[in-house]
């Protein structure tokens, strides 16, 4: 008899145990979705620069800068750190295109002193090149959800590979008058390649940016989307010694290597990026996972 009732007590905690089981809420799929995301992402960059050489020192001459744009594209491999904080590093190839442009006043072409014996110029120097760049960005990711806004700062090495220069000089004709304009007759253009007695081997800088990281969810993927602005400067003189000493064999005729801007040379630039971001998860399958669920 005590046998009997000791079998019906045992039925009955088994089948309490089994309908509390039932009871119990799945692990809602979504909620895993989006609570165990991948520690790696690798991805795709494009976007668009504009490069500009900031001078300082040298006499302060007034010269400007048209805006001149160039495209820049690479790839990126990111790992999350925390919830909110990831490094990565990036390999990008920018094609840069800047334009500079100044005046030059009471230039002194003869010996002997008074206004026949100085004249004034008009000089441009327009560069295009190709540049690798190595980027390590350090990423802080705000909020939560499929929209974050997101701050950034990186450590850039800068590799310059070639380039054109295209040193022009005029002179500047009745300068000051209504009738001031350029002369054409003895106008001076000179090309000349970029190499290294006119442009630093490599370089490093300094870059800080902002974005918006948006997540698109499919039934068993995501990927993500960031959208950047950032702005770079280098932090090493980008004048090379020949420059700076007057041995470089390009130093001639319309260089605009002259007293008056040499001093030091940063190089500059701002760009925006869309990056299109890849998770690296292992996929699992089986009688109770689908595809798309996340380890």
């Amino acid at each position: 008899m005590k046998k009997a009732y000791f079998l019906i007590l045992a039925a009955l905690l088994i089948g309490t145990t089994v309908q509390a089981q039932y009871n119990k809420a799945l692990p809602s799929t979504r909620s895993q979705f989006y609570s165990n995301e991948a520690k790696y992402n690798i991805g795709l960059i494009g976007g668009a620069t504009m490069t500009q050489w900031l001078h300082i020192g040298g006499t302060k001459t007034q010269y400007h800068h048209p805006l001149n744009f160039g495209i820049v594209g690479g790839l990126t491999l990111e790992r999350k750190l925390q919830s909110n904080l990831s490094v990565g590093i990036e390999g990008l190839y920018a094609m840069r295109n800047t334009h500079l442009n100044y005046e030059v006043l009471n230039f002194p072409v003869s010996l002997g002193s008074g206004p026949e014996h100085n004249k004034d110029f008009y000089r441009q120097l327009d560069v295009t090149y190709q540049e690798v760049n190595v980027q390590i960005p350090v990423t802080y990711y705000m909020g939560q959800g499929n929209i974050r806004p997101f701050v950034y700062a990186a450590l850039r090495a800068s590799l310059p590979l070639s380039g054109k220069e295209i040193w022009q000089k005029k002179e500047i004709l009745n300068y000051g008058t209504p009738d001031q304009h350029y002369s054409e007759t003895g106008a001076t253009i000179d090309t000349v390649e970029m190499t290294a007695q006119n442009m630093r081997p490599w370089n490093v800088g300094l870059v800080a940016g902002v974005g918006v990281l948006f997540r698109i969810n499919f039934s068993n993927y995501y990927f993500l989307i960031k959208a950047d602005a950032s702005y770079h400067s280098t932090i090493v003189n980008s004048f090379t010694n020949e420059e700076i000493h007057g041995d470089s064999q390009n130093v001639i005729g319309a260089s605009y290597i002259d007293p008056y801007l040499l001093s030091y040379r940063l190089n500059t630039d701002a760009t925006a990026r869309i990056t299109i971001l890849f998770p690296l998860k292992k996929q699992l399958k089986g009688a109770c996972m689908r595809w798309g669920e996340y380890d």
